[in-house]
């Protein structure tokens, strides 16, 4: 929606309710007036509408992100890419069996391990271990993944793909290849590679504090984080 529909929105509302006020007949002028006298009285009615590269009305969204301070603005950005991302990979994987960034994860990871433990599989893509068995009961369910005995541990299971799987996972990299051409379409090359390094850097260092440290209570988290700093200048 263009900002200046919603500002002629908002202009045809106030002009209904200066219509429901005036008994007199009414005029541009008059309602100018009004309109002026009633901002004065309630700056709430006075809204702003931002205008972007691709005309999007929803500035206020985009207000909240740019007046928070600079670290939150920097991982609510992550944030909000994630998620769009989430969103256009269910829309370009519709009518494929896996329907989810991570359901696609889980197989894409399997196919490239050739055999995985279910809990290597929920480490790695950082989710809550309930989510990630049910994320793998539903592949296996569906036909895409399958158990094998563990030889070097009977207790355990190791999933490998099968059949179909393999075909689902050759189609779902085809669709999700045009989904990032998608979604990098314009950003130019040598922008998002220049902040890659950087991106990955947190990345690591964060996965590692995770993998070791989950445990830990806040105060000893940002004591941790503390003492590495030396080695991230």
């Amino acid at each position: 929606m263009h900002s200046s529909y919603l500002i002629l929105k908002h202009v045809i509302d106030l002009l209904a309710l200066y219509e429901q006020e005036e008994s007199q007949q009414i005029d541009l002028e008059g309602f100018a007036e009004w309109m002026i006298a009633r901002i004065k009285e309630r700056p709430g009615l006075n809204k702003r509408y931002g205008k972007s590269k691709t005309g999007t009305g929803y500035a206020g969204q985009f207000d909240y992100v740019k007046n928070l301070d600079e670290k939150s603005r920097f991982l609510e950005c992550i944030s909000r890419i994630s998620r769009l991302h989430d969103f256009y990979i269910r829309k370009y994987l519709e009518e494929l069996p896996v329907n989810s960034r991570l359901e696609y994860l889980f197989l894409s990871t399997v196919g490239f391990m050739e055999k995985s433990k279910k809990t290597d599989l929920i480490n790695i893509h950082i989710v809550e271990y309930t989510t990630g068995m049910d994320t793998i009961r539903r592949l296996v369910e569906g036909g895409l993944l399958q158990e094998l005995p563990d030889e070097y541990d009977r207790r355990a299971k190791l999933l490998t793909l099968t059949a179909e799987g393999k075909k689902v996972l050759e189609q779902a990299n085809q669709r999700l290849q045009v989904e990032r051409n998608m979604f990098l379409a314009c950003t130019s090359y040598n922008k998002w590679k220049k902040h890659l390094p950087v991106l990955e850097e947190i990345n690591e260092l964060h996965y590692m504090v995770y993998s070791k440290h989950a445990d830990k209570p806040p105060a000893e988290l940002s004591n941790l984080m503390d003492s590495l700093k030396h080695l991230y200048k």
